[in-house]
């Protein structure tokens, strides 16, 4: 047996649509898969992708099973669930973990920058199988997992590769570009206004405080269309945060903008940010010139405390 797991506290559009997609390739092609997805997933798979009916609650892994991990490569995330001599890949994009897991399994670890996971499982798709099998389903999916992770095209981390995936899904979801980006981030953004409090903990990811070692920073991250309506309830962000996490940042994504809403826990981490990102300040608010991904942030943190520049 192959398992996909989702692997950490929730589920976005990237892991959730490349662990099906993946799955239903992999079994298309004869090999016994089965997904694991314990929870539902986040506000960036609006109802209406959703495939329940694909969805494995419970998870029985056997010592002669094997897993793919997909979207993520935090080693103490993944070796919760799955002991490395277990592992049958890891594709990832998100930096600071490549030299680990080279050392540890080779060429089955693929993190590369890309914009979306789903691009690369789409890419497999072809290399390995046919598109023509790739459900309609499946195809927006993918589709908005990669709008999704590469804002609309616009992140720094979008290649062609991701622009060429999307050209293709569209076909095969029998849509427009442009008319399933305003459904998609319409739906998404839907989401997150009904019920702010569940959309931001749902995603918010734990890293090291890169003021404090010892200590963990909440990361929260939303990405809208139009961010006007979120950043009016400030209080209520905070409130939320607080009661979850001492140290924390969220970012607010407003890809309408071309800017990052931000918001900290403290003055030392608005400080540190600033620098880092160099934003300047509105209100309570801190304001990026162009987009980032919270990955791209990460990123910016790993280098800044590797070279101890901030």
């Amino acid at each position: 047996m192959i398992w996909l797991p989702i692997v950490g506290d929730y589920a976005d559009i990237d892991a959730y649509a490349s662990i099906l997609a993946y799955a239903d390739l992999l079994n298309q092609r004869g090999k016994t898969a089965r997904t694991y997805i314990p929870m539902a997933p986040n506000y960036s798979v609006p109802e209406e992708l959703r495939l329940p009916d694909q969805e494995n609650a419970t998870f029985d892994f056997q010592p002669d099973d094997e897993a793919i991990i997909l979207d993520v490569s935090i080693p103490e995330a993944i070796n919760r669930l799955i002991p490395d001599g277990q592992i049958l890949e890891i594709i990832d994009h998100h930096p600071g973990y490549e030299t680990y897991w080279q050392e540890r399994i080779g060429n089955k670890a693929i993190i590369e920058k890309i914009g979306a996971v789903a691009t690369s499982i789409f890419e497999w798709w072809g290399e390995c199988w046919d598109y023509g099998k790739i459900s309609p389903q499946i195809a927006r999916l993918l589709l908005g997992a990669i709008l999704d992770n590469t804002l609309n095209f616009t992140a720094n981390t979008t290649t062609e590769r991701d622009r060429l995936a999307a050209k293709k899904l569209t076909e095969i979801a029998n849509t427009t570009l442009a008319d399933y980006t305003t459904w998609y981030f319409s739906a998404v953004s839907n989401a997150i206004i009904s019920d702010l409090p569940q959309a931001l903990l749902n995603d918010c990811k734990p890293l090291k405080s890169p003021l404090d070692s010892t200590s963990i920073l909440g990361f929260g991250q939303l990405t809208l269309w139009a961010a006007k309506d979120i950043i009016k309830q400030q209080e209520q962000i905070q409130k939320i945060m607080n009661a979850n996490y001492t140290d924390w940042i969220v970012s607010i994504i407003c890809i309408s903008e071309q800017k990052n809403y931000i918001l900290t826990s403290s003055s030392s981490l608005d400080s540190y940010f600033t620098k880092l990102l160099g934003l300047k300040k509105q209100n309570q608010w801190l304001i990026s010139n162009h987009l980032y991904l919270r990955k791209e942030i990460i990123g910016k943190v790993l280098v800044a405390s590797s070279q101890d520049t901030l």
